[in-house]
């Protein structure tokens, strides 16, 4: 069951700018979003069933990036979705309703925004190779800006197409050999990582690992504690158990 709108206004101050758009789109909602798992009774902070609420573990904002997420309809309200994990971690952070035909103006208007260096994480496979890039430019004076297409494989593919304003950005294609340790989604394909396993690899690729650590830390707590509240992932529960353990 989702929240009242009300309750949400009273706290956009204390929330990352996911959780933020989370709260605005619910103030505009013609009804409820009832997806798998709605009759759960959650914490209002970090979505997870109240027994098992991370907020005891949120870090203190830190890094000298900034992150930029693009998001599907829909995509934040998922209890699933790790973006905003990341918008808990990276202390400079903006979240946007992606729209076709209408962008956000204010999105159009952090784009050109000349302190920041906008770069668009997707695979290279679907850019012009004249685009590509293998890692981030650090020697830049201006604040690197990471941006995250947030929703499923498609809809992320759909927004990289559908989005003119992002064509002449740089793309970093973050190389992930490993299979995702997310198990949280079914994904199409192994080596398809979640939001937050991506941004992980952005923040070693621009020499912030103090964040790609905390932020590796915080997502293994998510997932652990996200699984328990899941009786038919519980052949899973030992393996995300085991990781935070080992750190």
């Amino acid at each position: 069951m989702l929240d009242s709108p009300l309750f949400f206004v009273t706290k956009l101050i204390n929330l990352n700018s996911v959780m933020s758009l989370r709260a605005e789109e619910l103030t505009k909602a013609a009804r409820p979003f009832n997806a798998r798992g709605s009759k759960v009774i959650r914490c209002d902070a970090c979505l997870l069933p109240t027994r098992n609420c991370i907020c005891g573990y949120c870090p203190t904002p830190q890094t000298s990036v900034a992150v930029l997420f693009l998001m599907y309809k829909g995509e934040y309200y998922k209890p699933t979705n790790t973006g905003r994990l990341i918008a808990d971690v990276v202390k400079d952070n903006h979240a946007f309703l992606w729209n076709r035909t209408e962008p956000d103006s204010a999105l159009l208007s952090l784009l050109k925004n000349d302190a920041y260096f906008p770069i668009v994480v997707f695979p290279h496979e679907y850019a012009q190779p004249s685009r590509c890039i293998s890692t981030p430019p650090l020697d830049t004076d201006k604040k690197l800006l990471f941006i995250f297409l947030d929703g499923t494989w498609r809809e992320a593919k759909k927004m990289f197409v559908k989005s003119p304003y992002l064509k002449d950005l740089p793309v970093l294609g973050v190389t992930q050999d490993v299979a995702s340790d997310y198990l949280l989604r079914e994904s199409t394909h192994a080596f398809q990582h979640c939001t937050a396993e991506v941004g992980i690899s952005v923040l070693e690729l621009a020499n912030e690992q103090k964040g790609a650590q905390t932020l590796a830390h915080y997502f293994n707590i998510f997932r652990r504690e996200y699984l328990k509240g899941k009786p038919h992932l519980q052949h899973k529960l030992a393996f995300a158990s085991q990781q935070v353990k080992d750190e």
